[in-house]
């Protein structure tokens, strides 16, 4: 043994690179001197020297133990105490991560440069049952010989203490004394019963409460009476301006640090580690200096240590949390983990200590993420499987429950699905569509889907309609296998026609219309839905129903039309600011959010507002691309057409009019809506012949359809107005190609059913460069831009 300020080591030093066997963290030598006086308080310490080696402060404190000069002061006490021939114990106690073994290093240096002889050890799960483990490395720096048998009685330590301390004074450090093997504990308490007299201070470092397991004499040990308590707690807020400005944290200037404090103290709870880690990953986006915490691989990793640090319970509550997020109880967590819930309840006050939960729940997302990085696969769908399950079985809302078993079978695992998954997934999509989460909706939908079963099957349409509210577009891959379902008499037949009709495509919505319709007359009964006497009454119904609940968004369109058709431009307007509400307050989808400006704009382009009713069709395209739209797509390009067309804005309202639309759009009443505009417009620049085709097309179909040409739909009086300004002696009925070539009539006959250039060039024996130079010209003449509009005038010939 060798005194005079020099340190024993507790067992010899390992090779570079390589942890000591048994220890957490290393308590290492450093270079630095702390002052006989230590400052109480982060405030008290004047500003950093960065020129300094080791690290220090001015005062010669490691920078990382600049906010607990309270507790250094307290422990220099008992070190001079000692040093006078006053034995002292002191156990510091903390959870993971708020920096005992960092006190310890700081002591032993302090002591060490008094001139003590320090000694220590560090305590491991590992070596829990390795008799007297920890006294082994205490006394292994005076060689093999000094190493005492398992069976040593408990005063071997007291004597070898008693004997170092002949020469000079003696500290002993343990960390992690909270995994101590039993007979360690009784040597140390032991001697901490006879402490008086002799120049040695003993220091423990463990947890606030000894592991439930843990021997009796460790028990005695960590409350002995004669050990001056010293508890590291997180630190507050102002202590991590003082981290944030010290050089080992992040050198910022008082301002900068007392501006960041707050969201670093929210995102670690104040806890050392924590902020260290969230300090690397701010210091790894340099040159950028964020303004806000980043909680990347190091803040991950310092919360991995922590739990580690905690042990299996502790972590496993954290776990059980991370799964369960917003639907943790005490009860839940308890089942999951499989302890008493009192065991739970204790593991949750070490978490909160660590500064890892916040009311309760895990303090930030990032926290979160870091310890459902930490499991498996199979942990990760065995803890949601199971938390689904304990939900179900004690009547939580369906929502909750599906979440879970989403995440069962997202976490990559098997799940055992059980037999009330797929009817309580549907009720939960069911639910969420109500609220606006189409999304959650969909998601829901998929896992019950993939689920298989015929019932699982029968979620095709539902999941369909989640699918469109949230990205119509994506619908489309669903469209023929909704029509194979519709065609095996399937039920949701109404959702599924919807969604055909949207997507351009009548007959398989005629199919559904049949299913929902003709069974009900051959059984007798009176058939679903209003009679023509009904339609007002009906449409009102309609509107409420998307007010005070989540009636399908082309339901809100289809009505808005019947209203503007009835003339009802003032109940429309009001319905539409009702719908616009109503979906705003439930944070509705983009198709929903769409379908309603769209519905505003047609409104507002209706009663004159054109500069409103330009910005809600502007916006309602882009909402939703082209393809999203579908058939309606022709209600915000009516609106926009006509908002330019009345506004003199013809370029714009061109620029609209080329947006490609579906033919079979102009089966629809958004191509009424469109083929009005159209005219309008083509009035307006002077083409009354190609106007006045778009208006009898209007007329033709208002016809087929056996509607009143009235309100928003009245063709009669523009068509008036392109008569008058077609020549003189022109018949109101006069065929629109009777300006064009008879190859020129030729070639547009066959273009408008929907023959090929090539074949149209076959048909005629004329080259294809000749069938293009007409169309070219047939287009002009004709005030056309495309075959669509040109197979729609054809068809509105008069006959």
């Amino acid at each position: 043994m060798r005194a005079g300020g020099r340190r024993a080591r507790g067992r010899p030093r390992p090779a570079a690179g390589q942890p000591r066997r048994g220890a957490h963290e290393r308590l290492e030598r450093g270079s630095g001197l702390v002052p006989a006086k230590l400052p109480r308080s982060c405030a008290d310490f004047p500003a950093a020297d960065g020129g300094r080696p080791g690290g220090l402060t001015t005062w010669g404190v490691p920078v990382e133990l600049a906010w607990r000069g309270a507790e250094l002061g307290l422990l220099d006490e008992l070190l001079t105490a000692a040093r006078r021939g006053e034995g002292r114990a002191a156990l510091v106690t903390g959870s993971p991560g708020t920096g005992k073994s960092a006190l310890l290093r700081g002591l032993a240096e302090r002591a060490g440069a008094a001139g003590a002889l320090v000694l220590d050890a560090s305590a491991s799960p590992a070596e829990t049952d390795l008799p007297l483990g920890v006294v082994g490395q205490l006394l292994s720096g005076a060689g093999p010989d000094a190493l005492p048998p398992p069976s040593a009685p408990p005063d071997v330590l007291h004597a070898a203490l008693r004997d170092h301390a002949a020469g000079a004074p003696v500290v002993a450090l343990v960390d992690d004394a909270h995994h101590m093997d039993e007979a360690s504990a009784r040597c140390l308490l032991y001697v901490c019963g006879r402490l008086t007299g002799t120049p040695v201070l003993l220091v423990l470092a463990g947890r606030p409460r000894p592991p439930a397991a843990g021997p009796l004499p460790l028990a005695e040990l960590l409350r002995h009476p004669r050990c001056t308590p010293v508890p590291l707690t997180v630190l507050d807020e102002d202590a991590v301006v003082g981290f944030l400005a010290s050089p080992g944290g992040g050198a910022l200037d008082g301002a900068t640090a007392r501006r960041l404090a707050p969201d670093w103290h929210r995102f670690t709870g104040g806890n050392p580690r924590l902020l260290h880690g969230l300090l690397e990953d701010h210091r790894a986006c340099e040159p950028v200096r964020p303004s806000r915490p980043v909680a990347g691989t190091a803040f991950r990793r310092a919360v991995t240590t922590c739990l580690h640090g905690a042990g299996a319970p502790v972590a496993s509550v954290a776990r059980a949390l991370a799964v369960l997020a917003g639907t943790a109880t005490l009860t839940l967590l308890a089942h999951l983990v499989e302890l008493p819930e009192r065991a739970v309840a204790a593991c949750l006050e070490e978490l909160d200590a660590a500064g890892l939960l916040d009311g309760g729940r895990l303090r930030h997302e990032g926290v979160r993420a870091a310890v459902l990085e930490e499991l498996s696969a199979e942990e990760s769908t065995g803890l949601h499987t199971a938390a689904a399950r304990t939900l179900y079985e004690n009547g939580a809302e369906p929502g909750p429950v599906a979440r879970h078993l989403v995440a069962a079978r997202a976490s990559g695992g098997r799940p055992d699905g059980p037999a009330w998954a797929v009817p309580l997934l549907a009720e939960a999509a069911r639910h969420a569509l109500g609220r606006g989460g189409a999304r959650q909706a969909a998601e829901f939908l998929r896992t019950a889907h993939r689920a298989g079963g015929e019932e699982a099957g029968g979620l095709l349409p539902l999941l369909a309609r989640a699918e469109w509210e949230a990205d119509p577009a994506s619908v489309v891959r669903h469209l023929p296998a909704l029509e194979r379902e519709l065609a095996a008499g399937r039920p949701d037949a109404e959702d599924a026609a919807g969604l055909l009709l949207w997507h351009g495509r009548p007959a398989g919505a005629d199919t559904a219309a049949a299913g929902y319709v003709y069974p009900c007359l051959r059984a007798g009964e009176e058939p679903h839905g209003p009679g023509p006497e009904d339609m007002d009454e009906h449409a009102e119904r309609v509107l409420e129903s998307v007010v005070h609940d989540h009636a399908p968004p082309g339901s809100v369109a289809a009505v808005l039309c019947a209203l503007l058709h009835a003339g009802e431009t003032g109940r429309a307007g009001r319905w539409c600011a009702l719908t616009a509400g109503a979906d705003q307050a439930r944070a509705a989808t983009p198709a929903r959010r769409a379908v309603a400006v769209a519905a505003a704009a047609v409104v507002h382009a209706r009663t004159g507002a054109y500069d409103a009713a330009a910005r809600y069709a502007g916006r309602a395209l882009s909402l939703l691309s082209p393809d999203a739209w579908g058939v309606a797509v022709g209600m915000p390009l009516a609106a926009a057409v006509l908002a330019a067309t009345r506004r003199g804005a013809y370029e714009e309202a061109a620029a609209r009019l080329r947006v490609p639309v579906p033919a079979a759009m102009f089966r629809t009443r958004a191509g009424l809506h469109y083929l009005l505009a159209r005219g309008h417009y083509q009035l307006a620049v002077d083409r009354p012949r190609a106007a006045l085709g778009d208006f009898h097309a209007c007329r033709d179909l208002l016809a087929r359809w056996r509607l009143e040409p009235r309100g928003a739909l009245d063709w009669r009086t523009p068509a008036a107005g392109a008569l008058r300004a077609l020549p003189a002696g022109r018949e109101a009925d006069a065929d629109p190609i009777a300006q064009l070539t008879r190859a020129e009539r030729r070639v547009a006959v066959l273009a408008a059913g929907g023959s090929t250039n090539r074949a149209i060039a076959a048909r005629l024996y004329v080259t294809t460069s000749t069938v293009e130079q007409h169309l070219t010209r047939i287009y002009r003449k004709l005030g056309v831009a495309s075959r669509t509009e040109l197979a729609a005038l054809m068809a509105a010939r008069p006959s």
